[in-house]
């Protein structure tokens, strides 16, 4: 596994109101409507690019941050 698939985009399921306008926002189709919440479906497929979390309007998502020290 390499690094980029250690940290992937939390979503707050009790924020998430099932609107799906992150959906077309994840180009490489990772994330979907899953009984009306949007859930990340497709880790493998998670670019990482961030553009789930500003098509929330409910600040239902968030890229968490990788602090990485190099020696």
């Amino acid at each position: 596994m390499s690094e980029r698939n250690l940290v992937l985009p939390e979503i707050d399921l009790e924020l998430c109101d099932g609107c799906g306008a992150c959906i077309p926002a994840c180009e490489p189709e990772a994330l979907a409507l899953v009984d009306g919440r949007a859930l990340l479906v497709r880790p493998e497929r998670c670019e990482y690019d961030g553009g789930c979390e500003p098509a929330c309007p409910q600040d239902a998502i968030h890229l968490p941050y990788l602090i990485v020290f190099r020696k």
